[in-house]
């Protein structure tokens, strides 16, 4: 067998294979040796078929396979010999002529294979890059102070409805099948149906289209159970019966809710309230921060790395790939589509080699039981013991997109742990508002 290869251009290289009769007639002709002593053709006993009749059908067919088989063995090596760092898989190049197995005995293979480029990246030396502390507002935490008050407050009676009202009703549509009770938040009321609900009484009947009563069709589609698909232009009258007028008084804040809500001794007093929700808001806000942090030094790389790729050999692989589904134009399109999220991926494996991150297998158990953990307490379930959790995490682990889910989530903390490191930033504070305000000041 003869191998030779030369470099179309720096990121293809076209490998020429040269199989003869030595290298596969001693393989082919033992298979056809085994075949013999096992094949049965009618006039002759098991094992008896002369060997011109055995040749005669399955020859050429196992010529084929195994210069086939010799062929991806011989591709595969060269590939490891060399440590090419390939894309995609080798391809039949362009002057490859059709194979002719009836009528061949020495097989001349013409190949293409794509290269991938040597990316070379340094952090250190990216510029304009804003790391943010997004910071909780007033609002948010006036708002959380809030929630705790009313989850934990008491109802009574009102003699008819006013601001702030909680209305519970049962809205009916004979036409629609419709009759449903639900319990009407003042807030979440349109102007119009808070002007038509306004000072009626138990008992009270009101009439409106659909739309106008919910600000957000989505609340209508729980007050009413229809269908999500159903909600969206929904505009049948709507008759409200009120059955109870209510007004919700916020529970004080005080030790005894305190501890209550928190357990014993956890937080004093409203100042500390406020303080451990703002913590823990601003907790929750580092994630927000750290995929801006993330999206902006893709960005970055995108528009300072530059990789080069070998964009004929890839829209020809694209055509091979689909078998002949996608070609001309459409493989232009989709090379297209491809080609931003291909080079992203071969900056991602250059930092990844630079800077050595890696993710092991105990990584991903570890998160696996985490994410389980905090599944389970959500939902107030008791937690498996250990073993049990191994062994949930290692069910989970044979799933290939799952892995592949995880990894990616553990790779991405670790980018941002390492850009923060080695990445010169601006640290800029802002609330959350400001945050989310600061693109369209740009524009």
């Amino acid at each position: 067998m003869q191998v030779t290869s030369k470099k179309s251009d720096n990121l293809t290289e076209h490998l020429n294979i040269k199989i003869t009769p030595e290298d596969y007639k001693e393989k082919v002709e033992q298979k056809l040796k085994d075949y013999r002593k096992n094949i049965e053709m009618p006039g002759f006993r098991k094992g008896k078929v002369p060997m011109s009749l055995i040749k005669k059908q399955y020859e050429k067919a196992l010529i084929a396979d195994e210069v086939n088989n010799l062929l991806q063995n011989k591709i595969n090596e060269y590939i490891q010999e060399n440590k090419l760092p390939i894309l995609g898989y080798p391809i039949p190049a362009e002057d490859q002529k059709e194979i002719d197995w009836e009528n061949t005995e020495d097989f001349d293979f013409n190949y293409e294979i794509g290269i991938a480029p040597q990316v070379d990246i340094n952090l250190e030396n990216l510029k304009g890059i804003t790391s943010y502390k997004i910071t909780a507002s007033d609002e948010m935490i006036d708002k959380e102070v809030k929630r705790i008050q009313e989850q934990y407050g008491s109802f009574s009676d009102l003699d008819k409805v006013k601001k702030d009202a909680f209305v519970m009703g049962t809205f009916s549509n004979e036409e629609e099948n419709i009759k449903n009770q639900s319990t009407l938040r003042w807030e979440d009321l349109t102007a119009k149906a808070q002007k038509a609900l306004k000072g009626k009484q138990k008992g009270d009947k009101v009439e409106l289209p659909a739309g106008d009563w919910f600000k957000d069709p989505h609340t209508l589609m729980h007050a009413l159970n229809i269908p999500h698909e159903k909600v969206h232009g929904f505009n049948a009258p709507l008759e409200l019966e009120i059955e109870g007028v209510y007004e919700l008084k916020p529970a004080e804040i005080n030790k005894e809710l305190l501890d209550k809500v928190f357990g014993e001794g956890k937080i004093e007093d409203e100042e500390g309230l406020r303080k451990f929700i703002k913590e823990d808001i601003e907790k929750q806000l580092e994630q927000t921060a750290d995929n801006q942090l993330l999206n902006d030094v893709t960005e970055k790389l995108f528009e300072t790395v530059e990789v080069e790729l070998p964009a004929d050999f890839l829209k020809r692989w694209i055509e091979i790939d689909s078998k002949g589904e996608i070609t001309g134009e459409k493989a232009e399109e989709e090379y297209k589509k491809a080609e931003k999220g291909l080079k992203y991926q071969l900056i991602e494996e250059s930092i990844a080699k630079k800077y050595g991150i890696k993710v092991t297998y105990d990584e991903l158990v570890n998160l696996v039981k985490d994410l389980l953990k905090l599944q389970m307490l959500q939902y107030g379930q008791a937690l498996p013991d250990e073993e049990q959790m191994n062994q949930i995490a290692a069910n989970v682990l044979q799933n290939e997109e799952e892995v592949k889910r995880l990894t990616d989530q553990i790779v991405k903390k670790k980018l941002v742990n390492l850009y923060k490191e080695k990445v010169p930033v601006k640290e800029v504070e802002m609330d959350y508002d400001a945050f989310l305000d600061k693109d369209n000041n740009k524009k």
